[in-house]
């Protein structure tokens, strides 16, 4: 079990983790294009003048200045979500605690090069978790609540609420970030400015931890320092034939900051998690060349303490044992020059021409390995323990609180909002330009063969008269318009019975009503008042979910329908998880047996459910109906099971009006024989 300590680093570590694993394929593109035009410099210079490179090293640059705000929202989403607050509320105290920081009276932010300026502060990453874990602790304080009224819905009370938490963390947030930094600026200017005096092996140690501790904080380094110092700092010589940058490239920046070409090397070879070995095989291709983005973010490196100490200690061995080779003269160089994308050991020749200097990275990387190694396992083992991970996840997922998942999720529900309405529009359109008719599917008596009764289906009539299935009803019940379908049913079928009769034609017809509209008063008072007077010719087909929320309420409306002639089903026996016991609660005519059993009594254990579901509702009283009937091996075994009526495209699909009635007849001339499929 872990400690409370233990929880909140790997909720943090895993907060981070997805935060930029969700920012790979951005980072994944970024780099690529980088990579090409890095590439084009070294080997085909001439098209340095061309139009095609001039705008894409200008969209790249333009692309890579988002990533700081996507770092922001996609921070914000995880944290929130772990965290269980809003991800909205955590995502705008970031942004605008950023601006108020680079707000000047003097300057206003109009630029895009001001906007720039400010996504590349440091900072920047900092914020929306710094602001997830203090808004995690406002918003529990029951007295900076608002709103305490339970008439509200619990989403709005919930927002609310989210008011005074909300400008107490922006202050807070911004005052102690500025403070912050003041005095960090306060702290280290001296330094900085000291640094600019000191010697070039000075320069060189405090770059490369600088570089690095920047980058531990999700600030690229190399860019951050030479904004610090100066671009022309890495231009002075360590040594004759070896400037400051040549040196970091050559001892330091193999696969990138951090010499991350030995920890893929770590992983591929130690690794057993696959997430590490996925982001490794990524990331492989441009560790090559020394880009390695992809990997500080994707495990990641950043905020990971798991990582961060070989990543910043690394470079410093290396430093320090590459500048004692050379000042022993182990090490010399030619002068040869090279572009930072060149891989390690081909820069080595380069700029020495010989292989000694080739030797020395190849035993750095190797030392580099074993150095990560232990840090890959250890990070291994918190990978390997799923179970926290699991867990927590879980918990997110189950959360109940429906508030949360609105949040969490507003801007999809909008948008399938928006495409429900679209396709109701369609829909309802499709349906008033068309025409709705009542089909009616023939309802055999097993043991003569005969035509005993109807199933009432919907059918729609198109405009170019195709008739369709009511592919609509799922639609029309989501937008409230259950009602209107029913109210359909019943007026047409009270038209058709009446012209039945008046053909001397009198079947029992059944209709499928929304469980819903079963305890509404007016769709009861129509029923009534349309088919109260052949009330025993009709059978109300009812699911089980509508006995499930209010069993008495429902009961009650069926017994004031009953007295008038109604009769009940329950239909789709047999779907989902039905409850065996609500057969005894409920006071019902008959029970419709759903094709879903059917369809296993190709096996013994199938054939034993349908053959013991039959008796007990036999033994209940019930009339039993098979639907979805299709071969004669299933009206075989049907037979044998005790059924008393069956449906099935085996015998009959739905049929208009007329064609249904000379269906009875004939059936009741000659009888319908299950071989016979229409």
């Amino acid at each position: 079990m872990p400690s409370a300590w233990q929880s909140v680093e790997r909720t943090f570590l895993i907060a981070v983790r997805e935060s930029f694993i969700a920012l790979l394929p951005f980072l994944f593109v970024n780099s690529f294009m980088a990579l090409v035009l890095a590439l084009v410099n070294l080997w085909h210079p001439v098209w340095l003048e061309g139009q095609v490179y001039v705008w894409l090293t200008l969209f790249i640059e333009s692309l890579l200045s988002l990533f700081p705000l996507l770092a922001i929202l996609s921070l914000s989403f995880h944290f929130a979500k772990y965290l269980n607050v809003s991800a909205v509320v955590v995502a705008s105290i970031s942004i605008g605690s950023l601006m108020a920081l680079h707000i000047n009276p003097s300057v206003p932010l109009e630029s895009v090069e001001q906007f720039n300026e400010m996504f590349s502060d440091p900072r920047v990453l900092l914020l929306p978790i710094i602001t997830a874990y203090l808004l995690k602790f406002t918003v529990s304080i029951e007295r900076l609540k608002i709103v305490t009224s339970t008439s509200l819905s619990s989403y709005l009370k919930s927002h609310l609420n989210l008011v005074i938490p909300m400008l107490f963390c922006f202050f807070f947030v911004s005052c102690f970030v500025y403070g912050a930094t003041y005095l960090l600026e306060m702290i280290f200017q001296p330094l900085f400015l000291a640094l600019t005096d000191s010697s070039s092996v000075v320069q060189l140690f405090i770059r490369v931890l600088m570089t690095h501790t920047l980058w531990c904080f999700g600030v690229h380094g190399d860019i951050a320092y030479m904004m610090i110092v100066g671009a022309d700092n890495g231009l002075q010589e360590l040594i004759p034939n070896l400037t400051i940058s040549q040196f970091m490239d050559l001892f330091v920046l193999f696969g990138g900051s951090g010499s991350t070409l030995s920890l893929v090397i770590a992983i591929f070879v130690f690794s057993k998690d696959h997430n590490s070995l996925n982001i490794a095989k990524l990331s492989l291709p441009f560790t090559l060349f020394n880009i390695n983005e992809i990997l500080i973010y994707g495990l990641p490196i950043i905020f990971n303490p798991k990582l961060i100490l070989p990543f910043v200690l690394l470079p410093i061995l290396n430093t320090s044992l590459a500048y004692l080779a050379i000042s022993s003269g182990i090490l010399d160089f030619t002068g040869g020059s090279f572009p930072w994308v060149t891989p390690a050991l081909l820069n080595g020749y380069i700029a020495s021409g010989n292989f000694t200097v080739v030797g020395f990275q190849f035993l750095l990387i190797i030392m580099g390995v074993f150095i990560y190694l232990p840090f890959v396992k250890q990070f291994n083992l918190l990978k390997a323990n799923k179970a926290f991970e699991h867990d927590l996840v879980n918990k997110v997922k189950l959360q109940n609180d429906m508030e949360r998942i609105s949040e969490r999720n507003y801007s999809r529900q909008q948008s399938a909002v928006l495409a429900a309405n679209r396709n109701l529009e369609k829909t309802l359109k499709e349906v008033l330009n068309g025409e709705l008719l009542l089909y009616y599917q023939p309802k055999i008596e097993v043991s003569t063969n005969k035509v005993v009764g109807f199933e009432a289906l919907i059918r729609l009539k198109r405009e170019s008269g195709e008739v369709v299935g009511p592919y609509f009803i799922q639609e029309f019940e989501q937008a409230g318009y259950a009602k209107l379908i029913d109210h359909f049913v019943i007026n047409t079928l009270a038209m058709d019975l009446s012209r039945w009769q008046a053909e001397e034609f009198f079947p029992t017809v059944s209709i499928n009503l929304n469980p819903n509209n079963i305890l509404d008063s007016q769709t009861q008072a129509l029923l009534i008042d349309k088919l109260g007077e052949v009330a025993d010719k009709v059978e109300i087909e009812v699911l089980e979910s509508a006995f499930m929320h209010d069993l008495e309420h429902v009961e009650s409306s069926i017994a004031n329908l009953r007295s008038y002639g109604f009769r009940f089903l329950l239909d789709d026996f047999g779907t989902g998880f039905s409850s065996i016991s609500l057969l005894s609660r409920i006071n019902i005519d008959g029970v419709k047996l759903d094709r879903s059993i059917l369809e296993n009594i190709t096996h013994d254990k199938g054939k034993t459910l349908y053959r013991h579901t039959c008796m007990l509702c036999q033994s209940l009283g019930f009339s039993l109906v098979a639907e979805g009937v299709e071969t004669v091996a299933e009206v075989e075994f049907i037979k044998q099971s005790g059924v008393d009526y069956v449906q099935g495209w085996l015998y009959a699909k739905a049929l208009p009006r007329q064609e249904a009635k000379r269906y009875a007849i004939l059936s009741s001339l000659l009888g319908v024989k299950a071989s016979e499929s229409h």
